[in-house]
């Protein structure tokens, strides 16, 4: 007989206290999960886990998004810091969706929507402690959409580099001086036209490229 896995010891941390006592005890009841602490917010979490690390043993660390104090992200990013060997997993109601790629890029392996059921979040957390990343239905759609858009972006990018190297000599001048910010009058002084000239070549250059105003040609050459 195969030895039984080791129960996983979860911390949540999260301001709502009905998420720490009726979830809790939820997730607790869960197989092989162990809710060994609770948190009302970041800065309780990493001072629990200054006094008691090795007492508590934690393997996961289940943390709200929305805290006060030391909100999600800070608390995600000081616990991957400070105890490497700890997994984290962002619990949230995706109410703000501005940290979602911030939150990603500090290591964490997953969010997870608070309209889950115990039994899939603990059956997530189990995935998360094994290294697999770990994602509610919305959040995936947020990395599926944020997929697509920055795909539109690179195809839209190829297509303009390649009608900026077939534009004729005369506005693959203009478009030199535009990405250096100059104004139409600067632009005639440097390539020896007319002002009138220079409006009709920068018109015809944004019109190809397909931009409504030279503060959008410099916004998109300034993008990484």
């Amino acid at each position: 007989m195969h030895p039984a896995p080791p129960t996983l010891r979860i911390m949540i941390v999260d301001d709502d206290p009905m998420i720490r006592t009726v979830f809790a005890e939820q997730i607790n009841r869960q197989p092989r999960i162990a809710v060994a602490a609770t948190a009302p917010d970041g800065q309780a979490a990493l001072d629990l886990l200054g006094r008691e690390r090795d007492k508590l043993q934690i393997d996961v660390a289940l943390i709200d998004v929305d805290m006060p104090i030391l909100d999600g992200s800070r608390t995600a990013l000081e616990i991957r810091r400070l105890y490497p060997d700890i997994t984290v997993v962002m619990l949230t109601v995706f109410a703000s969706e501005s940290s979602f790629a911030e939150i990603l890029a500090q290591g964490v392996r997953g969010f997870i929507t608070k309209d889950e059921v115990a039994a899939d979040v603990a059956a997530a957390l189990v995935r998360a402690s094994r290294g697999d990343p770990v994602m509610s239905s919305r959040p995936m759609e947020l990395l599926v959409d944020a997929y697509r858009a920055q795909e539109r972006q690179r195809v839209l990018d190829s297509h303009i580099r390649a009608t900026i190297d077939q534009l004729p000599v005369h506005l693959r001048n203009v478009y030199g001086c535009l990405i250096k910010g100059h104004t139409n009058r600067r632009i005639s002084q440097q390539l020896e036209l007319s002002e009138n000239t220079t409006r009709i070549y920068v018109s015809e250059l944004l019109r190809r490229l397909g931009y409504s105003s030279r503060t959008e040609l410099m916004a998109a050459h300034l993008r990484p």
